[in-house]
């Protein structure tokens, strides 16, 4: 393993780390933990602050509970899970709530999403990860060695690593540093947490129509109150939040959800069919890498395994580079990307229709 050494350089502090892993959410936070408990030196910086706010549906597929014991040693804690803790799967498709139903089987973690990035970090720093939180990568170069310039609590400072992990979210500086002319689509995700007067049943509810979004629109009960969201291209992103109001009037005619008032509103963007996993040596994961499900919207998962496979192939690797064999690690899921990329480019209501009656059939 490398050494740490402290050094500085034009006045400039900088340290020398084995891994400098950029981007403290789920990705970064299983990256940082599988590479220092294999005995790394990891430094993980985060830019927001403790407990920062991340929009999110917060739905977990149950596989995801095996993928967290397995690289933070952990089971998920009740206090990082909403009310209801667990959800059902239920599909609705275009021609409405009469020809929908819920998805036998299917088993999904209802988190909030603010405290469980949190406790991933913390479990990462239990494990040996150093980390700064309020740590703002301004710059990164690639050479022999990556060096990550950032700025902390209003001082900038240097860093060195001889592997650097980009777990920086769907706008990575890190991706864009390194690899500027990268094509990089966005699904555009708009979200609403509304009061309701009524108890909302224990499900994770995906309406597939069009004229509420390309993919499907969704809403997931959060304590006493109902999240709802639908996501739009880039290209019709002017219909982002009308999209919404017509989804809102449909639950609210369809007797689904007593709607109330609008608590908050908000939108961000998640990657759309295209992937760039390293970029001039470092490993790029979850969203930076643009390893989210294009059919579910989904990227917690991913991101947690991509980025144990990135500090895997790092730890595998030892003194050379370890692209090639994350690369091939990293293949079937990107695969499966692709492919359902493809499918969801191609679906129209008839397709949709078809869709939902294959799953509640099964």
């Amino acid at each position: 393993m490398w050494r740490l050494k402290i050094y500085r350089r034009d006045g400039v502090e900088s340290e020398t780390w084995d891994l400098i892993v950029v981007g403290g959410g789920p990705g970064g936070a299983s990256a940082a933990t599988v590479a220092a408990t294999a005995g790394l030196n990891v430094l993980l910086l985060e830019r927001g602050d403790l407990m920062r706010h991340k929009p999110c549906g917060g739905i977990l597929p149950e596989v995801t509970e095996e993928l967290i014991e397995e690289v933070f040693n952990s089971l998920i804690p009740s206090k990082v899970l909403s009310e209801p803790a667990e959800l059902v799967l239920r599909y609705t498709p275009p021609s409405g709530v009469v020809n929908g139903g819920r998805v036998t089987n299917s088993r999904l973690f209802n988190v909030k999403r603010d405290e469980f990035d949190q406790w991933l970090r913390d479990r990462a720093q239990d494990a040996g990860v150093t980390l700064l939180h309020r740590a703002r990568v301004i710059d990164v170069k690639a050479g022999d060695i990556f060096s990550v310039i950032y700025v902390e609590n209003g001082t900038q400072k240097k860093v060195s690593a001889r592997n650097l992990i980009a777990a920086d979210g769907v706008h990575s500086l890190v991706r864009r540093k390194l690899i500027p002319d990268a094509n990089t689509p966005k699904m555009l995700v708009g979200q609403r947490l509304i009061k309701v007067s009524n108890k909302m049943p224990a499900d994770f509810h995906c309406v597939f129509a069009r004229q509420f979004s390309p993919f499907y629109a969704y809403s997931v009960p959060k304590g006493s109150l109902l999240k709802i969201g639908s996501g739009m291209t880039e290209e019709e992103s002017h219909d982002l939040m009308p999209s919404l109001d017509r989804f809102t009037e449909w639950l609210q005619q369809n007797g689904v959800a007593d709607i109330g008032e609008v608590i908050k509103q908000e939108g961000w963007a998640i990657p759309f069919g295209e992937q760039n996993v390293t970029a001039k040596g470092a490993l790029l994961v979850g969203d930076a890498a643009g390893l989210c499900n294009p059919l579910s919207g989904e990227g917690i998962r991913l991101a947690i395994e991509s980025g144990q496979l990135a500090a895997e192939a790092i730890i595998e690797s030892k003194d050379t580079s370890p692209v090639e064999n994350y690369c091939q690690a990293i293949t079937g899921m990107a695969r499966m990307i692709t492919a359902l990329h493809k499918i969801v480019l191609a679906t129209d209501d008839d397709a949709r229709e078809k869709f939902v009656a294959s799953e509640l059939s099964r």
